[in-house]
């Protein structure tokens, strides 16, 4: 089960607010401090969405500005909805914002920092306790073990950037929710790739961007 500890806020602030709320008969109070934190942690998550958008601007990574606020968001109050407010929004949160930044990165030159697989394994920690790491690594090694022979059959074509960002993502999920999410993804890339192709008429062999598509699928199963 998860554990949902609630963030600290900050009482002499909020208070007035709630109390007016409860007076009005307009809602009930611990609906009226979900809702409060809720809003803060959506503000601190696009404050933290721009200030990545601008260093990745600065990098010159493509990135946009609007899907890049909006997203983070939308991620906000997503993982706030299905895990209250609890470390796993958080840790939601910042696997999110390295996906993006993952993405942002692949988009421009098809490459990955190693630092950022290294921060989405230290990230994994805090999944130790509930997923267990014996599925962590058997989910991690499937996904390496996989990807490295799809790498090898397919000319090298399939980048070592992918294998290592989408095995430490499986690895944090573990294998059953990691391996959900690795699959998705791919799926989701190859069926985009082709109708791309088809309608560009771009060649099969060129290289595409997999690491927005491995960061999509590994979102949405973080959520299951």
């Amino acid at each position: 089960m998860y554990m949902n500890p609630t963030i600290p806020i900050v009482t002499p602030v909020l208070q007035p607010l709630v109390e007016t709320f409860v007076k009005e008969n307009v809602i009930a109070k611990d609906a009226v401090w979900l809702i409060l934190k809720i809003l803060i942690v959506t503000a601190v998550s696009v404050i933290i969405g721009l200030l990545l958008h601008k260093r990745m601007k600065k990098q010159w990574l493509r990135t946009n500005k609007t899907v890049a606020l909006l997203l983070s968001a939308v991620m906000a109050i997503a993982l706030s909805i299905r895990f209250g407010l609890s470390v796993y929004t958080f840790q939601g949160l910042f696997l999110y914002y390295l996906l993006l930044y993952a993405s942002a990165s692949d988009l421009t030159d098809r490459r990955v920092a190693d630092h950022l697989s290294v921060s989405v394994l230290a990230l994994s920690l805090i999944s130790v306790p509930t997923v267990g790491i014996i599925s962590m690594l058997i989910g991690g090694a499937v996904s390496f073990a996989i990807q490295t022979g799809v790498s090898v059959f397919s000319g090298g074509r399939y980048g070592g950037a992918d294998i290592k960002i989408s095995s430490a993502c499986v690895f944090l999920l573990g294998w059953s929710r990691g391996l959900i999410g690795l699959a998705l993804g791919l799926l989701t890339g190859v069926l985009f790739t082709l109708i791309y192709n088809k309608i560009k008429k771009r060649s099969s062999s060129e290289g595409f961007a997999l690491v927005p598509f491995i960061s999509f699928g590994m979102m949405v199963a973080y959520f299951l």
